[in-house]
């Protein structure tokens, strides 16, 4: 017997590997990939997927096929008590915890969400667990050697006592509820249900314990076609649930229902037999060792159930085929790009595809659900994907269990991968594993490979590669006498190819390099929204232009030089094309801000840090070289500036001071060599660069040698912004920024146009002046900040941004009150300043004047010591810092002496020059002060750096005074100044209205 057991396995296997690939559906549409996995004695899983022109998206369903045997068998399953719930999973565990092996698993039929209260017809070891309330229910039963059947049950359920018989209204292991239109009423409650009667109304409750007549264990559970005796053990009055006895019943019945019946069970005694009969016309159900209930019947003799649920989800379902094959079906559903579902019309026209001549329905949506074990396995795995993004739990479940245990006897191979989607050209790896006749891994034999249906090659290790033409094949693994198979799809044209970087994994849609630098590229394909499995060699890549070259396996590789061009990948006919732009970066050297601490002090050469406006050309600082040449010709001042690897070239701007001396730089590398800046026959600021010798490590020293013009050996000049780059750059185009503020969160994205990225270091979020803290993604240049909640002021957010050339970008925000808010000053409310007055006020910079209600003036025009003192505590000064500072203005004494030291500050800054006049350097206190000298003064409180705005679209830019130009066209690139009426009106009077609103925008 047990060779025929391992024979009749053997066989089994091999037919189920050699099962041919099923044509395209009507029902679901069009084949995209189909595969069929051997999972035990008669079992198959199989996975296809369809193209839906109706919805142009997929649907993905997998279904287990299983000829009944004695070694392999249904098993319905559910909690640990009827009302308990439960995943596929965990039912499997409980299962295998018993020693069971799950071959399959699929969930079951519909129940109450609230109870967990199964709707149909439970039997487990042929134990009813569940009845249903209608006679006219459908359900799936299975018998002893695994066939199965559908029908409807067509149960009578009655109980005697007191020489009686009532009938079960209420069902077995239902919860109860009063009687209404035949359903509910008297419920019989075996300790399978719950462990209490679960009970909310007062009711009669009748505690039972079942009678042994000698038949066996069966005779004591209800049992279709067979009847129950028990004998009272009390008879309770009960408001609220009760126990129920492991092994005992509960006869219910709600204290509202049928009066008579009530007085029945009212007058049962302990000790009076109460017998249970439950029967069917159908004598198949008097057998059924597994029974489980279903929703609908979707197919009867072949033909589709008309009127059925059109709602297009997920469905389960299980079907029966005319030699007896069943299958147990799953359909996904509610997926988009995965599974879109079917509704049960075409699940049923689905499954007559399959085969089937009879169907029913299980419960649908999030519940559905379908696992396996593969061979290779020790556990179910689920293999759908349920809708809900997680296994739900439900009440029921039918499995398919065996005992079979592990003989070690070859029957078979079990191949992996064992479905797969390729690309024309595409390799994928095989492997064979023996499979002994329980399904179980063991060791196997040499095997050859061969393609037994379709295109494609495969190698003697079992290396496939993909045909050049569509199509589904079969790749078999065989030692001549046992085989196994995968199943393979190839796609020659898909549906769209896209690009990612190798070593990042991110999405690439352009290529921005710096020259010779290089990018390993992998190409992806899609059909059907589904991924392909492709290596960067079965795509043909391609540039035009001169930005570089690419390999066959996706290494760009940038050109020498800046250009520009295309990166072209195709694949049957398909392609995606990017641009390219390659060109050179720059990094920064020394910005000459801070210490200073890279430059020493020589015998010939002294660094300084400057900080007078005029010799800043970016930022707040720079280098004041001051050399003595006359001694030696030389003079020399010591650097420490480590040159970053593979930089050709180096740049600054230099002051020159046109002595007609000359600049060098001492360059360390392979060798110690000096290199030749600039000549100083030039003043004024002027950029420089100077190709650095290959190998440059380090600027050890800077130089000015001594160009023999009288008077000329000693002098000063100014360096700023010391950069490096890879080919000769000059950037002057600062930075792109901008900024939103959605509630408390402020984002922004920053872009240069030759800097790939920019560092933290270089970026800074201010809200109302003050720095905050923020998070910055450099490789993406996006900034995010958490914000305060709103109140009752106006705030300014601005986001600062410098490039590695040091020039300069801002963009900013505006915060509105949470609430309406009125205005703290009498002479503001409905003036279009009054929210910048408002703001002024609320950072202390201007109280106004007058009594309990402060005045702003909002149009009276500002003196310039108010101006300054107003300046100065926007800035936020500690103004104790300056008041031993001397001024040199003539008219001193008519400074106010509330705007003294503010005064001070402004001249000790450099902000505050003054005005020549017969009498001397003035500073004018108590004169009004023009547009122009109010930018001038602002222009000079920022950093230097910012890209200047063309002022030809006002009218009078001829009347901008040459000394404020610049700072005028720097604040109208910022927005800050944007004049009125096409006019800047430089020499007209500024308002303390218009102050407020320049102050406001400056920060």
């Amino acid at each position: 017997m047990k060779k025929m057991i391992r024979r009749g396995a053997a066989l089994g296997l091999a037919l189920v590997m050699t099962v041919t690939a099923a044509s395209a559906s009507v029902a679901l549409g069009w084949d995209v990939h189909k595969s069929s996995v051997p999972i035990s004695q008669g079992t198959t899983i199989g996975k296809n997927v369809f193209w839906s022109d109706t919805y142009s998206d997929l649907r993905t369903e997998y279904y287990v096929s299983y000829t009944p045997n004695e070694n392999v068998k249904p098993t319905v399953a559910y909690g640990n008590k009827v009302l308990s719930k439960a995943t596929l999973s965990s039912m499997a565990q409980t299962l295998e915890s018993q020693g069971k092996r799950v071959v399959s698993g699929l969930n079951g039929d519909w129940y109450v969400v609230a109870t967990g209260a199964t709707t149909g017809l439970v039997v487990t070891d042929g134990v009813v667990r569940a009845t249903p309330y209608y006679s006219t229910s459908w359900a799936i039963g299975f018998q002893e050697d695994g066939s199965a059947f559908i029908a409807q049950t067509g149960l009578t359920t009655t109980v005697t006592f007191g020489g009686k018989s009532y009938p079960l209204t209420g069902a077995i292991n239902k919860v109860r509820q009063v009687n209404k239109n035949g359903v509910g009423g008297l419920t019989l409650l075996t300790s399978d249900f719950a462990s209490t009667t679960q009970n909310t109304q007062a009711g009669v409750d009748v505690v039972l314990t079942p009678v042994d007549d000698g038949t066996g264990t069966s005779a004591l559970a209800p049992t279709i076609g067979k009847t129950v005796r028990y004998t009272v053990d009390q008879v309770l009055e009960s408001t609220a649930p009760i126990a129920i006895p492991e092994g005992k019943a509960v006869l219910t019945m709600n204290a509202s229902d049928d009066a008579n019946i009530l007085a029945a069970l009212r007058a049962l005694q302990p000790g009076e037999e109460v017998t249970l009969s439950v029967t069917s016309a159908d004598e198949r159900w008097n057998t059924a060792t597994e029974a489980l209930g279903g929703v609908y019947k979707i197919v009867t003799n072949g033909q589709v159930a008309s009127g059925l649920d059109a709602s297009r989800t997920a469905c389960s379902a299980i079907g029966i085929k005319a030699d007896g094959t069943l299958v147990f079906y799953a359909m996904d559903g509610s997926q988009p790009g995965y599974s879109v579902g079917a509704n049960l019309t075409q699940v049923a026209q689905r499954l007559v595809e399959l085969g089937c001549v009879d169907a029913i329905s299980m419960d649908g949506g999030g519940s559905t659900t379908i696992g396996v074990t593969y061979p290779d396995k020790d556990g179910m795995q689920v293999v759908n994907k349920p809708s809900d993004g997680a296994q739900r739990s439900n009440s029921t479940a039918i499995f398919l269990t065996t005992t079979l245990q592990p003989t070690g006897q070859l029957a078979g191979y079990y191949v992996t991968p064992s479905d797969q989607m390729l690309l024309s050209g595409a390799q994928v790896q095989l492997s064979a594993t023996g499979l002994d006749t329980s399904y179980y891994t063991t060791t196997g034999n040499q095997v050859s490979w061969s393609v037994t249906s379709g295109g494609g090659t495969v190698s003697e290790t079992g290396m496939y590669t993909a045909g050049t033409e569509s199509g589904f094949s079969q790749v078999t693994a065989s030692d001549g006498t046992y085989s196994g198979t995968a199943y393979l799809t190839t796609v020659k044209t898909p549906d769209s190819i896209s690009l990612t970087n190798e070593s990042t994994g991110a999405a690439v849609t352009s290529l921005n390099l710096n020259p010779g630098q290089q990018v390993d590229l992998k190409a992806s394909a899609v059909y059907r929204k589904l991924a392909l499995t492709a290596q960067d060699s079965c795509f043909t890549w391609s540039v035009q232009g001169e930005a570089g070259t690419v390999d066959q396996n996706g290494v760009f590789t940038a050109g020498a030089k800046s250009a520009s061009g295309t990166l072209t990948v195709s694949a049957g006919g398909k392609s995606v094309s990017i641009p390219v732009s390659v060109a050179g970066h720059v990094k920064t050297l020394e910005n000459c801000e801070g210490n200073l601490s890279a430059f020493t002090n020589t015998s010939t050469a002294s660094a300084q840090a400057e900080t007078g406006l005029e010799y800043v050309h970016n930022g707040r600082q720079s280098l004041k070289l001051t050399y003595q040449a006359g001694t030696t010709g030389v003079a020399g001042l010591s650097t420490n500036l480590p040159i970053p690897s593979g930089e050709s070239w180096i740049g600054m701007w230099v002051y020159g001071d046109g002595s007609g001396n000359t600049l060098m730089a001492t360059v360390n590398g392979q060798s110690t060599s000096q290199i030749l800046l600039t000549a100083l026959d030039f003043t004024g600021w002027q950029y420089v660069m100077a190709q650095l010798p290959d190998g440059a490590t380090s600027i050890s020293e800077l130089s000015v040698i001594y160009g023999g013009t009288e008077g000329k050996q000693n002098g000063t000049i100014w360096l700023d912004q010391m950069v490096t780059a890879n080919e000769k750059i000059v950037d002057t185009a600062a930075p792109s920024v901008t900024v939103k503020v959605s509630g408390t969160q402020l984002t922004a994205t920053v872009s240069d146009d030759v800097d790939k990225t920019i560092p933290q270091s270089n970026v800074s979020v201010t809200y109302d002046g003050a720095d905050i803290s923020f998070t910055w993604n450099e490789s993406a240049g996006t900034l995010s900040a958490a914000l305060p909640a709103a109140d009752s002021g106006y705030h300014r957010v601005t986001v600062t941004v410098s490039d590695a050339s040091g020039n300069l970008a801002r963009a900013s925000a505006d915060i509105k009150p949470s609430a309406q808010r009125t205005s703290p000053f009498g002479d503001m409310t409905g003036h279009w300043a009054e929210p910048y007055a408002t703001f002024l006020y609320d950072q202390g910079i201007s109280q106004g004047t007058g009594g309990d209600v402060p005045q702003y003036q909002p149009d009276r025009n500002i003196t310039r010591a108010e101006f300054f003192a107003m300046v100065a505590h926007w800035m936020d000064l500690d103004l104790t810092q300056y008041s031993g500072v001397e001024l040199p203005f003539a008219d001193k004494d008519k400074i106010p002496d509330w705007a003294l030291n503010e005064i001070k500050a402004m001249y000790s800054l450099g902000l505050l020059q003054g005005a020549e006049s017969a009498s001397g350097l003035m500073c004018n206190p108590t004169a009004t002060i023009t547009r122009a000298e109010a930018i001038t003064l602002l222009g000079r409180t920022q950093a230097k750096g910012y890209a200047a705005a063309e002022l030809t679209a006002f009218t009078d830019a001829g009347q901008v005074p040459d000394w404020a130009a610049e700072y005028t066209e720097i604040l109208v690139g910022q927005g800050v100044v944007s004049g009125s009426n096409d006019q800047i009106r430089p020499t007209g009077l500024l308002t303390r209205g218009e102050v407020a609103k320049l102050l406001y925008a400056m920060l």
